[in-house]
């Protein structure tokens, strides 16, 4: 017999960020519950005003989270054995954020129960966040959606090269960051290329398939599992940079052929994972 438990939670946060990048805040805090997750720290994550347009309630992030950790489970589970020569590592993790509308704003509380002084700076009510585990360790980017690679972090660069040729071509998972934790590799904010865009905004379809494969230099784990890469060393001009690359970022010709899923590099093949 399965017995499902359903646990209802709520968060506070600090009122000012503890980082930030181009289009988002992220504030420590605090979940509260009746379940197991009760007190434990979390980061919450607001899209800044100005680009809250460009997303839907974090849909399509959440989606990527999911299917990046799907993902996850068959590589530590049948590929990662297969390399045990060659690296330390036995776990890739993926966090899945929970998606919540926030309903109220304070600076502080009178005796530590009525939230007043309602601030707006960064978040309004009605708006939707992202809430997920505080990571502990010291947080590092190990590759991106439009190309950078750490070359140190061998065993995520192969798990993105995996990832698009076990799908066959359909998806590629990529702008991995996050901790490492002994052999342990915990993620978050992953980015989905996918040949129909359907993983939002940093799904940059087959134009960042095309700029990631371009700058990947296939490692021993690549060549151990087989994976090919018919990029492999062509230069497209591009600038590698860390940063996360968004849909509106692309020119007009880029645009078109990621809508319309053209590339002359590589074709679709039946995938091993769908």
């Amino acid at each position: 017999m399965n017995l499902f438990c359903i646990f209802r939670y709520w968060a506070d946060f600090d009122k000012d960020y503890f980082a930030k990048g181009t289009y988002r805040y992220a504030f420590r805090g605090t979940v509260h519950g009746e379940g197991p997750r009760d007190g434990s720290l979390c980061v919450t994550k607001a899209f800044k005003k100005k680009y809250a347009k460009y997303f839907d309630r974090w849909r399509p992030d959440f989606a990527a989270s999911v299917k990046a950790k799907q993902f996850a489970e068959v590589f530590t589970i049948n590929i990662l054995p297969l390399l045990r020569n060659y690296i330390s590592t036995i776990d890739l993790e993926f966090v899945v954020p929970l998606i919540a509308r926030m309903d109220t704003l304070s600076h502080f509380k009178v005796l530590g129960l009525f939230p007043m002084n309602e601030d707006r700076t960064y978040v309004t009510p009605y708006e939707y966040v992202a809430i997920e585990p505080y990571l502990h360790g010291e947080f590092e980017k190990f590759n991106s959606n439009g190309g950078y690679e750490d070359n140190t972090a061998a065993v995520l660069n192969t798990f993105s090269h995996w990832t698009w040729v076990v799908s066959g071509h359909k998806f590629l998972v990529c702008d991995l960051q996050g901790v490492q934790k002994g052999r342990q590799y915990i993620l978050t904010d992953p980015c989905i290329h996918s040949v129909d865009g359907r993983f939002g905004m940093t799904d940059l379809g087959v134009v960042g398939m095309e700029k990631v494969l371009a700058n990947h230099e296939c490692n021993i784990l690549c060549h151990k599992l087989g994976l090919e890469n018919p990029m492999n060393g062509l230069d497209l001009g591009q600038r590698r940079s860390m940063s996360t690359a968004y849909v509106f970022q692309l020119s007009e010709g880029e645009m078109y052929r990621a809508n319309e899923a053209r590339t002359r590099y590589f074709n679709l093949v039946e995938p091993a994972i769908e």
